[in-house]
């Protein structure tokens, strides 16, 4: 018997073990998520900074 608490008591470890694992990549792919909209927003940013840059350039 009492090896049938250890092995439920091992796999209740390795469930919980499991599940911080899966909450860590669900957090990870969540910061890469946001990563990428921030990312496309500063290039978009940038692009129209140096497209007015630009225009200003032409006008001197």
């Amino acid at each position: 018997m009492q090896h049938v608490n250890d092995t439920k008591k091992l796999l209740k470890q390795l469930d919980e073990r499991e599940r911080q694992s899966l909450i860590r990549i669900k957090e990870t792919q969540e910061l890469i998520e946001q990563n990428r909209r921030l990312t496309r927003g500063i290039l978009a940013r940038a692009s129209q900074l140096a497209a007015a840059l630009g225009r200003t350039n032409d006008r001197t």
